[in-house]
């Protein structure tokens, strides 16, 4: 085991990949629904029908029509399956406690759900793998950040998009997966704490390198590691039964990890190895970058607010965009400003107009503990010496 050093915990959110190409929540919802829309199978069995019928009752039932996206009705069509009548013979734990208060007046068909989950996640899964292939813009200036990062601190990486950018812009990273025994490798839960105070990488929420294994040469439902996007694509699929769930109701099994219900889902492994880990990690952190993050992940704003709850509090940088600058959006504040403010602790209510951005484009809050960047994760890449000066002044709060 390495001498520990200190510590920069790095949350990368989906907004740290749109530059390099991944699509936003409504466009990707876009490119879904198109697929859906457009496979055989999906109008055979009703999946095309079903998809536009949850969109649309959410865009009634909702009071931002504009914002209804794939998440949201990934979410319908999983936890639908569950206000059908369970298989006649079924054992109680498998039998949904809540099935006989539920009436479905949807008018959807059960047999549409099944294939339209697996659609769904069918076309992020490969629409990511795809574009990992060409990102927009130069990983350069990210693997000169994550130099630098490395260079003076064990970097732990928590990224809860699917791509694999920062491993294409560093190498060396601890994955928690043993080097490949032919396709693909498998998860060493045995030796995962031996490596804490390595450079990690862990994706809490699913990988386009995540798969399952060979029958027979891995255990049912275990997820692997393909180091070719193209193979892992070729075994993403799982056909047996899903996680259960204490209530009687079933996780659908996926590689990636989707929906309003993902604390559910990462208590298969690896993933219940990441966050466990990601409590550790946040606990002893000496800073935290948190990037591109709308902080709609409640499980991991969990851990956020208690690392930065303590007598003193760690060191917190964010950095995300807003169109008309952070100052802009302080009089109407959406959900990703209550949580910046209630489970980060980051506050700037009492902060006057030229406080914003005053710091060579950062904005400092009230107690000097953490700092915003609101110009999006290129322009911070391309300011390293602004972000310095800014460590120096939160770090000595």
């Amino acid at each position: 085991m390495l001498p520990k050093r200190q510590r920069a915990i790095v949350i990368l959110g989906a907004g740290a990949s749109v530059e390099y190409g991944i699509p936003a929540t409504i466009p990707l919802t876009d490119i879904i629904e198109n697929a859906v829309c457009a496979d055989a199978w999906m109008k055979r069995v009703g999946g095309d029908v079903a998809f536009r019928k949850i969109k649309n009752d959410l865009s009634g039932y909702l009071t931002n029509p504009g914002v209804v996206h794939f998440e949201q009705i990934y979410h319908c069509v999983h936890e639908l399956l569950h206000f059908f009548p369970p298989t006649s013979g079924a054992a109680d734990e498998f039998k949904p406690l809540l099935q006989p208060f539920l009436t479905n007046n949807a008018g959807i068909d059960k047999d549409a759900l099944g294939p339209l989950e697996r659609k769904i996640i069918e076309v992020i899964f490969s629409e990511v793998s795809s574009l990992c292939n060409t990102p927009k813009c130069s990983l350069y200036p990210l693997a000169e950040f994550l130099k630098r990062l490395g260079e003076r601190h064990t970097t732990r990486i928590y990224s809860t998009n699917y791509d694999d950018f920062p491993l294409q812009a560093a190498e060396g990273f601890f994955t928690g997966f043993e080097k490949p025994t032919g396709s693909c490798a498998r998860f060493n839960g045995e030796q995962f704490w031996d490596h804490s105070n390595e450079h990690a990488l862990f994706q809490l929420h699913g990988s386009v390198h995540m798969a399952y294994g060979e029958p027979g040469r891995t255990d049912i439902g275990e997820l692997c590691w393909y180091e070719d996007r193209a193979e892992a694509l070729q075994h993403f699929r799982f056909s047996g039964s899903g996680e259960r769930r204490m209530d009687g109701t079933q996780v659908v099994r996926s590689p990636i990890i989707t929906g309003l219900d993902k604390l559910s889902r990462i208590q298969q492994r690896p993933f219940c190895y990441y966050y466990a880990a990601l409590a550790r990690d946040l606990m002893d952190a000496d800073v935290i970058y948190v990037i591109g993050s709308g902080l709609a992940d409640l499980h991991m704003n969990t851990w956020l607010h208690e690392a930065r709850s303590k007598n003193r509090r760690t060191p917190l940088v964010f950095v995300d965009y807003w169109a008309n600058g952070f100052a802009a959006e302080r009089f109407e504040p959406d959900s990703k400003l209550i949580a910046l403010f209630h489970s980060m602790n980051v506050h700037t209510n009492e902060l006057r107009e030229h406080d914003y951005g005053a710091m060579d484009g950062w904005t400092i809050s009230q107690d000097s503990s953490a700092a915003v960047w609101d110009q999006g994760f290129q322009k911070f890449l391309g300011a390293p010496d602004a972000l310095e000066k800014t460590l120096q002044r939160i770090d000595g709060m």
